[in-house]
């Protein structure tokens, strides 16, 4: 059996993951950390990936705190989703 390795996210790394998303006031779109996301646009970008990659992930409804968003990155790139990271400074 073939253990597959793999680099957790820590709430360090939520600054150094950069995603495009819609603006709030529907004009085009912006280069947000994973921080600096709303809990809508963290929400919707994640099921995407998710659903994108054949993932089953149940989303959370209301707050997504920043512990949240480690466990569900961490959860994604488990089983085998790729997520870009900024090289620490």
């Amino acid at each position: 059996m073939t253990q597959s390795y793999f680099e957790e996210v820590t709430l360090f790394d939520l600054s150094r993951i950069y995603i495009v998303v819609p603006r709030e006031d529907g004009l085009g779109t912006i280069n947000l950390t994973v921080a600096q996301m709303s809990d809508r646009q963290f929400r919707e970008w994640s099921k995407a990936k998710a659903d994108l990659e054949g993932v089953k992930m149940i989303v959370p409804v209301g707050r997504i705190g920043l512990e949240t968003r480690v466990y569900m990155l961490n959860r994604l790139i488990q089983s085998g989703v790729r997520i870009y990271r900024m090289p620490a400074i």
